[in-house]
């Protein structure tokens, strides 16, 4: 069990290290799951009374959550339960968008459920703290403790802190991603079309015609093989270079 007792929010968190290397990781543009890992293991680092840390994120599917990060594997356990059962601290937060702090004597009232199943795990008190995925799915950032402790203001006031940094990277990771896919596309789309004016001009030479005709006549073979437009061209041109 983790020493608590630097619980006193006057110099809890005097240990600026683990907050200096998380910054530098912030900025370092790693994976995604890489930084959602450090969040994790920084947050038991610098929290007193934080026994394990985990991130629930919601998958593609509507209703889907899922362990994307953790410390401990007991955290896969509780998690589980929460997604077995429906209900949980992790799950409140994510629906509410709020944070949710519990102490054990709150669980089998707030989610009766839950708290029979995950009673062998033996987490005694939870934070969690919604994270925005997106505009329309929102995750949470959760630690989890073996003493009945029930955090403090101060520790939720820490972990909105890392998880306002988790929302940045990821919506940047989901910015970048989907430029580079516009990128991806944009230079298919150049490719596509060089091959496309190439084939029209082999047309235009062996037939004679002008460059709409040439153009109707990869359409028309386009849509008899129901191939692609562009791999009709590129058949055509990798034809003229054989010949030649």
């Amino acid at each position: 069990m983790k020493d608590t007792s630097r619980v006193d929010d006057s110099g809890a968190y005097t240990d600026s290290t683990p907050l200096d290397a998380f910054r530098d990781l912030l900025r370092s543009h790693v994976r995604v799951e890489t930084l959602l890992q450090s969040v994790v293991e920084q947050v038991v680092a610098v929290v007193p009374g934080a026994d394990m840390a985990g991130v629930t994120l919601p998958g593609e599917r509507p209703g889907e959550t899922a362990t994307a990060a953790c410390t401990d594997g007991r955290v896969f356990a509780v998690d589980s339960d929460q997604f077995r059962s429906g209900e949980g601290p992790s799950l409140d937060a994510a629906r509410t968008r709020s944070k949710v702090r519990a102490r054990l004597s709150d669980i089998a009232v707030r989610w009766p459920t839950f708290a029979a199943d995950a009673a062998d795990v033996g987490v005694r008190s939870y934070l969690s703290v919604p994270i925005s995925v997106d505009t329309d799915r929102i995750g949470s950032l959760n630690i989890y403790s073996w003493t009945d402790h029930g955090f403090s203001d101060t520790d939720e006031i820490l972990l909105s802190v890392f998880a306002a940094a988790v929302e940045s990277a990821v919506w940047n990771s989901r910015r970048a991603l989907a430029a580079q896919t516009e990128l991806d596309g944009l230079r298919e789309a150049m490719r596509t079309r060089a091959a496309i004016e190439q084939a029209k001009g082999i047309v235009m030479a062996i037939r004679g015609i002008g460059p709409d005709d040439a153009f109707d006549v990869l359409s028309i073979q386009s849509q008899s093989e129901n191939v692609k437009l562009s791999e009709i061209a590129r058949r055509v041109v990798l034809s003229v270079r054989r010949d030649t």
